[in-house]
């Protein structure tokens, strides 16, 4: 009997040796598979691709704007230790804002156990857009209650603003030196209120009309002189006016279901004489497409208010006299529109905002410009005032303003884009693989002589090249590293830019 409680004796042994071995291996298992992170979040926009436990490599681009980044996120135990480049983060595990630079940013996050045994590292790369021209929001809120459809002007080195449809119809005025702080000082005399009126600045004065025709003027926007309530085109909707050779000009609109083409002009406001009686464009109503740009009256598209069915125009017409009107192109590729703007800025015409109904009913949020009415170009940007139509627009210390508008609903907002000169209007891709094309197509814009532009590199691998009339860079890397690349863009007349960047060139 012994020599069997022996034997089980062992058996019992073994089998508790095994259990306790295999228990051992498998909590040490447990123990050194490296911690995860649940959750990985930032402050500038979604990382890519969605985030995975499991998926260590992420990336996120962000504009230019975005000079820092906040993380949000969970490890999968609340006793981990997280590191986000090499700064320690607790809970509520968000790190401090992370400076970023043009270009390839890495954000490295290192989650491990108490006993630093294990660990896991995340990478996120954070691809920040190198300068460009873009829109700014000045004012989120103005003072002036919302509005569309309103005179803008400026004068005595400030921006105007009056009255407009809020509903109902006002007759307000606000003036700003800087776009944030707006003061009332006053009202136009007049019960009918303003509605886009034909508002001017000519020999030091104010020029606007009300919604019932009448023109008025002044030289400080609190006293208010009525002109004439007996001018030839008064109680016109939609009517378009500009000042040209020493004279303002009164042209198109609508009256009593009638649509016209004529042209006026006038050197005192009570005075007009009828310079056509049928311009080269059909009847229209201009809106805010009419510019002055070259010595040359330029009227851009226009059309006929109704919301359906509509008519609307992209054609562009150009006079110096006001009498002959030659067709510069019969369809500009911006959509036609009717409430539009245009503004002359940085000597070109500028073409933006709007509403069409056909084949979508919607309001119109693209931007185009052109040097000479024919050849126009879209400026993409990654920030933008929105889609809307009748907004107000300035061109006031040195930069591009919009205010106000139909949004959907009506908007009291501010915006304001700056252009310096020539200047870079793409940013370029910081990565590539070792073998494979790597491509740029680089341009740059808004020189003064509005002549054409080139381009050099002015440093690269030897293996990169550029079209010195295009602006397109390629080439094919044959191993990885680090590349300095300068892209210089100039023209004729002396005026230049650089563009500096880093190319990363990755292995297979």
């Amino acid at each position: 009997m012994s020599s069997i409680r022996l034997f089980f004796l062992r058996i019992c042994c073994l089998a508790v040796f095994a259990f306790v071995f295999s228990a051992s291996r498998f909590g040490n298992a447990q123990e050194t598979q490296p911690p995860t992170l649940k959750s990985l979040e930032t402050n500038a926009g979604k990382i890519s691709p969605g985030f995975n436990p499991s998926r260590t490599e992420y990336t996120l681009h962000v504009p230019h704007r975005v000079d820092a980044i906040t993380l949000t996120l969970t490890p999968e135990h609340k006793d981990c230790l997280v590191m986000v480049n090499d700064m320690e983060i607790a809970e509520p595990w968000h790190s401090e804002p992370i400076e970023i630079e043009p270009g390839l940013n890495l954000c490295l996050i290192d989650i491990s156990t108490q006993d630093t045994q294990t660990k896991n590292r995340y990478t996120l790369k954070v691809i920040r857009a190198y300068p460009m021209p873009d829109w700014v929001q000045v004012k989120e809120t103005s003072p002036w209650i919302p509005r569309d459809s309103a005179g803008e002007l400026v004068f005595q080195n400030r921006m105007w603003l009056f009255g407009g449809y809020t509903p109902p119809l006002v007759n307000d005025v606000w003036i700003s030196t800087d776009g944030v702080h707006w003061e009332n000082i006053g009202s136009l005399p007049n019960e009918s209120g303003i509605n886009i009126p034909i508002n001017l600045v000519y020999k030091n004065k104010m020029w606007i009309t009300s919604n019932d025709g009448c023109l008025f003027s002044s030289s400080d926007g609190s006293q208010w002189t009525l002109v004439t309530k007996d001018a030839p085109w008064r109680g016109r909707y939609g009517a378009g006016g500009v000042v040209f050779q020493d004279k303002m000009w009164v042209m198109g609109g609508s009256k009593d279901n009638r649509i016209f083409n004529d042209v006026w002009s006038s050197t005192n406001g009570m005075d007009w004489t009828l310079e056509t009686p049928e311009a080269g464009w059909s009847k229209r109503q201009p809106f805010g497409m009419l510019a002055v740009h070259q010595d040359k009256m330029w009227l851009l598209g226009g059309g006929i208010s109704k919301y359906h069915p509509f008519k609307a125009y992209n054609d562009v017409w150009s006079s110096s006299d006001g009498k002959n009107w030659k067709e510069v192109t019969s369809s500009a590729p911006w959509p036609a529109r009717i409430w539009g703007t245009s503004a002359v800025y940085r000597n070109r015409i500028w073409v933006f905002t709007g509403f069409h109904s056909e084949p979508t009913w919607s309001n119109l949020g693209d931007v185009w410009y052109s040097s000479d009415g024919e050849h126009w170009h879209e400026l993409k940007t990654e920030t933008i005032w929105g889609a809307r139509h009748e907004a107000s627009v300035y061109v006031f210390h040195d930069r591009l303003w919009v205010a106000a508008g139909n949004f959907w609903p009506l908007k009291n907002d501010v915006w304001s884009l700056e252009i310096p000169g020539l200047t870079f209007l793409t940013s370029p891709p910081v990565e590539e693989y070792a073998t494979a094309q790597y491509t740029y197509a680089a341009r740059a814009d808004f020189n003064q002589s509005c002549t054409a532009v080139n381009y050099r590199l002015v440093e690269s691998p030897s293996w990169l090249t550029i079209d010195a009339k295009t602006g397109l860079v390629r080439g094919t890397p044959d191993t990885p590293g680090d590349f300095s690349v300068t892209i210089e863009a100039f023209d004729t007349a002396g005026e230049s830019v650089q563009q500096s960047y880093v190319l990363h060139v990755m292995p297979l």
